[in-house]
């Protein structure tokens, strides 16, 4: 009975949850917020299965054989895909769902197709689970593939966040590493006593901690543009000046007459630049640095770089993206921005200086650029 009270409180909250996230997060231009709410609906669902499954293990519902056997076929092939959305969100969050390798797709999705072809087959051959008239549920000769396929997606995650640990914050390592080792650890305790335990709670309450984080996350975003704000960037440079050996380049990002076009044609069409650049910052820089609008029309983006010949391919590449939408716009003005590059070395005191240096350069160039068309 507290199995099926908890699970419901949880469902209660989850549903929550579900509500404000949907009508919160940013889906479309976001994967990590569409996989954590698939993620967050599949803990729901597992929730309710479980309550299900508890309920009808008992002898005054001995009669609903078919239900309970079809409410533990759907769960056991669920119960997997529990870890591969934590993988995938973990993936997304790190920027790196675009560069899946088909033959690594292949090898992680065959235990899930070994457990679902071995859980199905359970409804009749009791592979898995067998739930008879007299003893209910009782496991199968097959019951460890479950288990098994479930720590392999726990391992894969632990592999990714260790290779990945570089790019979160502890907090955040610490938030995603809950996705992985409650329901680890709880299974093995489950597994030993053969109870029903509180594993889809904690991975809910995991789910719920992240979330926050999220929301979190969320305050450090500038609205219009989607990129990070000064809280944002703020908050990287703190943790850029407490790590040694840094490999870092600062680049600022400076538009040019970006008040003429506003004053001639409406703030709107102003933020319909701001956020068309934005995107070609983002299409550019992304996974290579952090992208960051400080206020107005002035951007900087914090590059994982310190080689000058591959940063400046960068600002190429943006560059060119510009030039294209110009020419093809129609628009009777253009956007044009000027720049300041700087690389971190040990001839700077700390990264603030670098930042001011980046920004000077930015600003002889823009005065450069004012020069020339007067």
């Amino acid at each position: 009975m507290l199995v099926i009270q908890m699970n419901i409180f949880m469902v209660l909250l989850l549903s929550l949850v579900a509500v404000h996230a949907f009508s919160k997060l940013p889906r479309r231009t976001h994967v990590e917020h569409r996989v954590f709410l698939a993620l967050l609906v599949l803990t729901m669902l597992m929730l309710i299965l479980e309550i299900f499954s508890v309920v009808l293990n008992s002898p005054a519902f001995i009669g609903f054989i078919t239900v309970h056997k079809l409410v533990d076929t759907i769960g056991f092939t669920l119960t997997p895909l529990v870890p591969i959305f934590a993988l995938l969100f973990i993936r997304a969050k790190t920027g790196s769902c675009k560069n899946i390798n088909r033959k690594n797709v292949l090898w992680l999705s065959l235990p899930l197709f070994v457990n679902t072809i071995l859980s199905i087959g359970s409804f009749h051959f009791n592979w898995i689970f067998t739930i008879t008239n007299e003893n209910l549920y009782l496991r199968g000769p097959l019951w460890f593939a479950s288990p098994l396929t479930s720590y392999f997606y726990y391992a894969a995650n632990l592999l990714l966040l260790y290779k990945a640990r570089n790019k979160f914050q502890r907090e955040e390592l610490f938030m995603l590493s809950l996705l992985i080792l409650s329901p680890g650890v709880l299974s093995v305790f489950q597994l030993y006593f053969f109870v029903y335990l509180t594993l889809w709670n904690s991975i809910a309450i995991a789910v719920v901690v992240n979330y926050i984080l999220i929301v979190q996350s969320q305050i450090k975003i500038d609205p219009l543009t989607r990129l990070g704000n000064r809280a944002a960037y703020d908050e990287q440079l703190e943790i850029l000046s407490r790590k040694e050996n840094l490999i870092l380049t600062v680049v600022n990002i400076d538009l040019d007459n970006f008040k003429t076009i506003n004053d001639t044609y409406g703030h709107q069409e102003g933020d319909k630049v701001l956020r068309l650049f934005a995107e070609r910052i983002k299409e550019v820089f992304d996974g290579k640095g952090v992208s960051i609008r400080l206020g107005g029309d002035e951007f900087i983006v914090l590059v994982n770089e310190n080689r000058r010949e591959i940063v400046e391919t960068y600002i190429k590449s943006l560059k060119s993206r510009i030039k294209a939408y110009n020419e093809n716009s129609g628009m009777p003005y253009q956007i044009k921005f000027s720049y300041g590059m700087a690389i971190f070395n040990s001839s700077y005191k700390d990264v603030h200086e670098l930042v001011r240096y980046s920004d000077k350069l930015m600003y002889q160039e823009k005065n450069k650029r004012n020069d020339q068309s007067r």
